[in-house]
């Protein structure tokens, strides 16, 4: 077994308006499925394309990206809140 192998599926902490929940990720999926799923398990319903991951130091995570290309780890502290405005 190799002890270095990326954990593919593992949960984060995501925080919506005071509220911590678990989300499961795979190291594969996009950052912006990621959001919606995230965005469904809060019930959101006003604005949701608005929201955006951010680190703990503030930093904006890119919706492009894999959850393993965008540095995302087991038991990582998320914010879900607005972000930059997204083209559609």
């Amino acid at each position: 077994m190799n002890a270095v192998a990326v954990e593919k599926k593992f949960e984060i902490q995501v925080v919506y308006n005071g509220v911590t929940k678990a989300i499961s990720v795979e190291s594969h999926q996009q950052v912006n499925a990621v959001r919606e799923k995230t965005i469904h398990e809060f019930h959101v319903t006003q604005n949701p394309p608005l929201l955006s991951f951010f680190r703990e130091d503030g930093s904006e995570i890119p919706d492009n990206q894999s959850v393993a290309d965008a540095g995302i780890r087991p038991g990582e502290l998320l914010a879900l809140r607005p972000g930059a405005v997204k083209g559609g």
